[in-house]
């Protein structure tokens, strides 16, 4: 009996110390190898280690360059430092073409961008719908908008053009300076020669509010404005700041007449190439970062503000009447140019 016993531990032990050795043998196989090239996240799955290229529109010390950075930051810490994102702000990848610094993500050379959707809507016309004048009343109204109904439409037309639509940020209202005089009705809009950016919705707008607008490189405006050439021009504050427009403008009307979103984008074949795990990693930290990028948007909105009343810019806001008088006089733009928004895309912002 003593013997048989003896035999029976004989074998549990070795039982065990084989389990053990399994044990030992599986969890070195999933941490990986220095050369397995593979990062681990807090929950210990395994990512591939990939680098990212991240390119915008705005420069380096905008938030658009911040949201590009901030998305970095989350990816890294989520895969254990196996994911990094490069930023090239101001489209240094092309050369400062905006247009092409989105083909190059449609054609996977890049693998991320937030551009606005005024330059998507020259590959899909479509996403111009989001400039349609007054479709936003308020900033509360954007994100009920975008993070609703409305944006699932738009991201699905985003996402017909072979791209992974990773959160809608903001480039904001597109407010008018011009240094003639200030802007409290549509009567004092009239005959101002305004430089506006390319899009013929916006042209069609400010036609109809008795504008004399041009079309113009940026990087020409400032000289533009201090010359005479133009009186003015309208674009989203912290853009105008960041070109000292203040130097050369006497007022600027802040309204809600148009508004700007920017599309954060991923290469669709990459996301598609992804995990499951890091597909949803990806689509939270871009949520995310597009959310983050919204706040400081709206901060820097107010600061430049400030900044311009304090260099002694005369700030108007539209009493409810004149915007009002405004809103009815660019109405017409919603049909003319439903067949190329679509009907449904249309209804999908405007509940109608």
């Amino acid at each position: 009996m003593k013997k048989f016993l003896a035999l029976i531990l004989a074998l549990a032990l070795c039982l065990s110390l084989a389990a053990c050795g399994g044990d030992n043998t599986s969890s070195g196989d999933s941490t990986g190898g220095g050369d397995s090239g593979s990062g681990d996240s807090a929950g210990g799955t395994e990512f591939p280690t990939m680098t990212w290229k991240y390119t915008c529109s705005a420069t380096e010390n905008t938030c658009w360059a911040d949201m590009g950075r901030d998305f970095g930051e989350m990816v890294k810490e989520a895969t254990g430092g196996a994911i990094t994102v490069e930023v090239y702000a101001a489209d240094q990848l092309t050369a400062g073409n905006q247009t092409e610094g989105i083909q190059g993500v449609v054609d996977g050379t890049i693998e991320l961008s937030a551009h606005s959707n005024i330059i998507y809507s020259n590959f899909e016309p479509k996403l111009n719908v989001v400039s349609l004048p007054f479709l936003f009343s308020s900033f509360d109204d954007v994100d009920a908008k975008l993070d609703g109904a409305a944006g699932e439409a738009v991201g699905e037309v985003v996402e017909s053009m072979g791209l992974h639509l990773l959160g809608i940020a903001e480039n904001g209202f597109r407010h008018v300076t011009n240094s003639v005089r200030p802007i409290e009705k549509m009567a004092d809009m009239q005959g101002l020669k305004l430089r506006v950016a390319g899009s013929e919705l916006l042209g069609a707008a400010y036609t109809k509010w008795g504008a004399n607008w041009t079309n113009a490189n940026w990087s020409e405006v400032y000289t533009g404005l201090q010359t005479g050439t133009y009186d003015g021009q309208e674009n989203p504050l912290p853009t105008a700041d960041g070109a000292s427009i203040a130097e050369v403008q006497k007022y600027v009307t802040y309204w809600t007449g148009i508004y700007d979103c920017i599309f954060f984008t991923m290469n669709g074949e990459l996301y598609n190439s992804l995990s499951p795990e890091l597909q949803k990693i990806v689509d939270e930290c871009g949520r995310k970062a597009a959310q983050n990028q919204r706040v400081l948007e709206r901060q820097g909105d107010e600061e430049v503000l400030k900044k311009w009343e304090d260099a002694g810019v005369t700030v108007t806001r539209l009493s409810d009447e004149a915007a009002e008088e405004f809103r009815q006089a660019s109405l017409p733009c919603y049909d003319e140019f439903a067949d190329v928004l679509t009907p449904e895309l249309i209804s999908a912002f405007t509940g109608e």
